[in-house]
Parts: structure tokens; sequence; C-alpha cells
């Protein structure tokens, strides 16, 4: 392999020791930098947030850390303000349909506001539902980059393009040859767009690939043949590993750049248990979020969430922690007045920074956060593989 973005850090000490802490010693507070007294007077009442996550299938490990990390918050911080605060489930699935039937009926059954949505289909399938209802959504995964001019919907977590705009500009800078290698899924073109925007010059179309109008093999047999530096790889789950696998095994040895969702949360096992750990060390993928990011909010959380959970904390639980901490904010910045949906969106707006455990991050105006990439490769941290940061890529949003 070669030494293009060779590790800066091996270790995060003050991760492991916080980790071993007692609940009783971290106060919510602490965690989320809410004031969870709430105001000592004021209008009382219920306030019902919708949460609509997978629940089966491939993406029920994205949607049970959404909802550990939702949870999480809710449960550390009752009440928002003067009011409790009741979630109410509903099942995403893989057609848009069912899933906008879902919202359907959490908007009949009157939710103040809702949270989750793995799928960025899910949410070109809902836009036009959620606008109309006026009711703020606030989406725990992936924005499509097409998602534009709307304003009840916002993200607590990425647009699809920017993994690709932040290791586009890293490799860039950094004069390594590249070739593309993609899919005709809606994750796959966003993050190719958004690599091509970062890359920032051109790139030539034999060194861009895409899997379904070419095959595998003859994809592999043509990076042999150019020998890049790195090899951009918009791929995830089976795809990109059976990609990861022939290319692997005709001898390329290329760096492997992907977005983060290639070896994030469980998907890391899923790829160590595939490929063996000796070719899945050495990945490289671009997350606005790692679990041994060194600043105190990541280090309380990820200690909570370990103790409370039982498991690494991922961007997906991440993102649930944040959705319900803006929606928390928004509500508790209503003070007197009744929290409608309407009240609450136009609340979202004016929190400003937020405290988050991947940094400090705030809405911009498209109504996704700005905030900071990390590069991270797949190597020991500790006796296990894990998704290590090797340094900070860029500020997008």
């Amino acid at each position: 392999m070669s030494e293009i973005g060779k590790p800066l850090v091996q270790r995060r000490t003050a991760l492991r020791a916080l980790g071993g802490l007692a609940l009783g010693g971290l106060t919510a507070g602490a965690v989320s930098g809410c004031d969870t007294a709430g105001s000592a007077s004021g209008p009382t009442g219920t306030v019902s947030i919708g949460l609509l996550i997978p629940q089966t299938d491939e993406l029920k490990a994205i949607g049970s850390d959404i909802y550990d990390g939702f949870k999480l918050y809710t449960d550390l911080n009752r009440p928002f303000g003067t009011y409790d605060v009741t979630i109410v489930q509903a099942e995403e699935r893989d057609k848009p349909e069912e899933s906008k039937a879902a919202v359907d009926r959490l908007i009949k059954q009157g939710v103040s506001a809702i949270a989750g949505v793995a799928l960025p289909e899910t949410l070109l399938a809902i836009r036009d539902t959620v606008e109309n209802a006026h009711i703020p959504l606030i989406s725990a995964h992936q924005n499509p980059n097409s998602l534009q001019s709307v304003l009840f919907i916002w993200s607590s977590s990425y647009v699809g393009r920017e993994p690709g705009v932040a290791l586009g500009r890293y490799l860039q800078a950094i004069g390594a040859s590249v070739v593309v290698v993609g899919n005709s899924e809606l994750t796959s073109t966003d993050a190719v767009a958004g690599f091509h925007e970062g890359y920032a010059k051109a790139i030539p179309k034999d060194r861009v690939f895409k899997l379904g109008t070419q095959t595998t093999s003859s994809v592999v047999s043509s990076i042999e043949g150019l020998k890049p530096d790195a090899v951009f790889c918009a791929l995830t789950g089976a795809t990109g590993l059976a990609f990861i696998k022939v290319l692997r095994g005709a001898g390329v040895d290329a760096d492997l750049y992907a977005p983060g969702d290639l070896t994030e949360g469980s998907a890391l096992d899923t790829v160590i248990g595939s490929l063996g750990e000796k070719t899945a060390a050495g990945i490289y993928t671009a997350m606005n979020y790692s679990a041994d990011l060194s600043n105190a909010t990541n280090q309380l959380f990820a200690s909570r969430f370990r103790a409370t959970v039982r498991r690494t904390p991922s961007a997906y639980a991440v993102a649930g922690w944040d959705a319900a901490q803006a929606l928390d904010k928004a509500i508790r910045a209503c003070g007197e007045a009744q929290p409608s949906r309407d009240l609450i969106n136009a609340k979202l707006g004016g929190l400003g920074q937020i405290t988050s455990p991947r940094g400090t991050i705030a809405f911009n105006q498209t109504r996704t956060p700005l905030q900071k990439w990390y590069l991270r490769r797949v190597m020991k941290d500790g006796p296990k593989l894990a998704n290590v940061t090797v340094r900070s890529l860029a500020t997008l949003g």
C-alpha cells in the first residue's frame, strides 16, 4: 500500500478511560449542554414526536442506531422545557410509497415533528406531504443532493455529495491520481457528483466507471492497467464488498477511499467478516463523525452511549441524538407560546450553533449542518479493527 493519508492518530486514551466511568458521575446537562430542569413555570402538556426509522432488513442496524441516539437524549433530558415528550414510532420501508403512508399516519396522529429516515429516496417521496402539512422533519441520515428549496425538512446528518467533496479535495490536494467507481443507486451518484466537484479538475472518462453498465471484472481489469494511486469507491453493502474482493484479488494495491457508510457502525463487522481483517485494514473513509474524536462532548457522549446501549456509537446514533437535541432546543425556545408545528419549525431556524459529539454544528440556509468532515482509516484500535481518525478534511455545509 502507498503512504497516501498515513494515519496521524493511533489511539484516543482519554476516551478509553472515560468509557469505564460510572454513569452516575456524568450529568445529563454535562453531556447535552441543556438546562434539564426546565422552566419553573409555564405552559405544560405533552409534545408527540414521530420517529420514522427502518426496523427490518438491511437498514435495521441504521434504524436501531438512530433510535438509540434519539432515545438516549430524550431519556437524559426530559422534559423539553415544560413539556413532556412522547415518541411515536413508525416503520420506514424500502418502498417509498409505504413510507409515505407511514408519514400520513403520523400526521393524522397529531405529532408535532418527525425525526429519523434512513433512505434518501424516502425523503424525496415524502417531501410534498411534509411541506404541505407544515410539519418539521429532521432526517438523521443522508439527504439527497436533489432535495432543494424545502422549508420544513432539516438534516442532522449530511448531504449525499459531501463525503465525495471532502475526499475529492483531499486527493487532489495531495496530488493523487484517481479512478472513480460507482453505480446507479442514488447514494452512489450523489457521492460521485460530489467527488468530481471536490477534485475540481476534469477526470478523464476512462478513469470513471459505473457498475451495471460495466461488469466488475472489466472495471478491475481496466484499473489494473491504469495503476492509480487511489480508488474512490462510491459503493456500499454487498455491491461494495464484491467489488473490493475482486479488486484486491487481482492484486490492485491502490489506496481505497469511500464514503463513511461503507464501514460505519455494524457495517464494519460485515466488511471484516466478508473481506477478512487483512483486506479490510487500510480502507479510508470520509465521515462527519468518528467515535474516537477527542472533544469533551464526544468523550462524555461515547462513554454514556457505550454504558447504556452496550456498543460503540456511530454517526447514525449521533444524528439521532442531535435531531432530539435540536427539537428540544426549538421547543424550549417557544417559551410561553404553544409549540405548534410552524413555531417549532421557525425556532429550528434560529438555533445558531449546537454542541454535538462530532464538534460544533449549525443549520445553514439549506437546513443541513455546517460541520467538519474527517478522514478515517480502518486499523487496529486496541485488539480490534476500528474506524480511526486520521485528520480533519474540510468544513462543509
